[in-house]
């Protein structure tokens, strides 16, 4: 029997001392969600300069990654839709979904960047950009233990990433995963389908960070890279998808307020994900 689950997760620690994806969760709440059904994740607005276990905010994200767990526990959904925050919402419904599935699934991440660091190789120590790599079972213990099931590098599939740091380079080289870049999707749409095919399996997860589009299109994320995709590019591709996949979950991530009334974009991948 189907059961739909839309959560609403504003986590921003993941971006460290940047609210803005919080507040870009709370402006699409107000302008697109008032009518609909969904749960919320409570998160902390307290202060999260704190460094532990080489993660910023560490404490907050870990609460909150476990009540995230825990609701979908409670509710057994078949399809999820989660509105962040940031990327690393999407680390609970993934792993559920890939754990319902018994690993039939292909991961689609839709992000500028490869969110493949873990606590010791990233830098900024950002959780943000470590959400794909705990889900492939690697970075903190504690973290980890949010992970309903593990992915494998087979079922990952990158699309438009383009803002790459050298260790996350080197794990997709040593790992083999496949990345279809900017060019590759814009020049044509259905070697996005074509690669799903040759991964095996019908079910599909959807990860959209609004960072994978071109910040010329849609400035309004907190991490912009140039050279993204075209507005209209994700939309024929979601279409694509849609039409020709089994589309178990998606997530919309990574976006600021822009103070405007509605944005066609968000609207249409909001409405996708509302219909699973």
């Amino acid at each position: 029997m189907k059961k739909h689950l839309n959560i609403f997760f504003p986590q921003w620690q993941g971006g460290g001392q940047d609210q803005s994806t919080y507040e870009g969760a709370i402006e699409i709440k107000k302008q697109y969600l008032c009518q609909k059904t969904i749960i919320d994740v409570e998160v902390s607005l307290e202060d999260a300069c704190s460094l532990e276990n080489n993660i910023i905010g560490y404490k907050s994200i870990m609460v909150q990654l476990a009540q995230c767990k825990n609701l979908i526990m409670q509710e057994k959904p078949t399809t999820i839709f989660t509105i962040g925050g940031g990327c690393d919402v999407a680390i609970a419904p993934v792993s559920y979904l890939n754990s319902k599935t018994k690993g039939d699934i292909t991961i689609l991440w839709l992000d500028a960047h490869g969110d493949l660091n873990t606590p010791e190789s990233s830098k900024s120590k950002a959780f943000h950009g470590m959400p794909l790599r705990t889900l492939l079972g690697e970075g903190d213990i504690g973290i980890l233990n949010q992970v309903f099931f593990t992915l494998l590098p087979s079922q990952i599939l990158l699309l438009g990433t383009r803002d790459l740091d050298d260790a996350e380079i080197k794990y997709i080289e040593a790992e083999n995963i496949k990345l279809l870049k900017v060019d590759d999707i814009e020049s044509n749409v259905n070697s996005v389908l074509d690669t799903i095919k040759l991964k095996g399996s019908e079910n599909i997860y959807v990860h959209i960070d609004l960072d994978v589009l071109d910040p010329k299109e849609f400035p309004f994320v907190p991490v912009p890279a140039p050279g993204g995709l075209k507005i209209e590019t994700l939309f024929s591709l979601l279409e694509l998808l849609i039409k020709e996949c089994n589309i178990l979950g998606l997530s919309l991530v990574e976006y600021k307020p822009s103070e405007k009334q509605t944005i066609k974009i968000l609207e249409d991948i909001i409405n996708m994900g509302i219909a699973l």
